[in-house]
């Protein structure tokens, strides 16, 4: 475990601010004023604003002119296009999912109310999910610095998680001053909690933190549209939700954009190559992939006379 300085808890602290505290408390609040679909729209958003924030602070090297850098690019905008695809188009209903359908709903088994009440503010629930996105993105970008001081995943989550839980403590008990508010009960609410800390907190962001610090923010993000291709598969089947054509096609155009994607950071690892020891042939191969393209330099080796020969 490295050393914990001023320096890095600044870090640890900006972190837990940005990917936790501003994130998940203004995205709940900007949920209450809007509808899901407002939310999965801009949430969606979350790759083409840390691609541009990389770029901008240079933590990821795109030259629209190589075929890698354009790939990114371009399959940052399709992953970004199938996601709305799937928001705002819809068409028929697929009935194939009809017959994989649980007996009872999810919902229905926990007792849960389907239906979420919204307050009419919709121009502050979008300013307030917009922000969420963005520092949300800015979490990703800034994780590529704070790794370079203090390389360590496992223990910068388990701090972040620790920091962000005081400042949401802190946040929640300024404005939730309700004592029924923060009763627990043996109910789906707690099971919620559970998951909620456990899986998509403790787990997803050492994931995540692990991806940023191998690949970079980009390859991180653009996995992130898959959450809407998973859900609209399991919602059909747990919670007994119509799944539409148009889905389905944002779905295959989200899959297209992260392979494009995934095919240009596969390349900047090749191009990452630079050398090539010598054969045992004698012969010298020094390879040059950036940009694609490989240039071989061949240099014999002087021959050795046989001694055996008759002069």
């Amino acid at each position: 475990m490295p050393p914990l300085d001023f320096k890095a808890l600044f870090h640890i602290f900006m972190l837990a601010l940005l990917g936790i505290t501003l994130e998940q408390v203004l995205y709940f609040s900007g949920f209450e004023y809007t509808t899901s679909t407002y939310a999965a729209t801009i949430t969606n958003l979350i790759p083409a604003i840390a691609f541009v924030m990389a770029c901008l602070l240079r933590l990821e090297k795109v030259n629209i002119k190589s075929p890698r850098g354009l790939a990114k690019v371009i399959g940052t905008i399709i992953c970004v296009g199938g996601a709305m695809i799937m928001t705002f188009v819809k068409g028929p209903i697929l009935e194939f999912f009809h017959h994989l359908r649980t007996s009872k709903s999810l919902s229905d088994i926990l007792g849960a109310k389907s239906l979420v009440d919204t307050k009419d503010n919709l121009t502050l629930g979008i300013i307030l999910l917009i922000i969420s996105v963005t520092a949300y993105s800015a979490w990703i970008s800034y994780q590529a610095w704070v790794f370079q001081d203090y390389p360590a995943q496992l223990s910068l989550t388990a701090l972040m998680l620790l920091m962000g839980t005081v400042q949401c403590g802190v946040i929640a008990v300024s404005f939730e001053r309700s004592a029924s508010a923060w009763r627990l009960a043996w109910n789906y609410r707690l099971l919620t909690y559970i998951y909620s800390g456990v899986v998509c907190s403790a787990i997803g962001f050492f994931i995540q933190s692990w991806c940023i610090n191998k690949r970079g923010p980009i390859f991180a993000s653009a996995f992130y549209p898959l959450s809407s291709v998973i859900t609209a598969i399991l919602e059909p089947i747990f919670l007994h939700v119509d799944l539409y054509v148009g889905s389905a096609v944002g779905m295959a155009v989200i899959i297209v954009g992260l392979y494009v994607v995934l095919w240009g950071k596969a390349q900047d690892t090749k191009g990452s190559r630079s050398k090539i020891l010598p054969t045992q042939m004698g012969d010298e191969f020094f390879s040059d992939r950036e940009g694609g393209e490989r240039r071989e330099k061949v240099v014999e080796m002087p021959k050795v006379e046989n001694q055996n020969e008759p002069r």
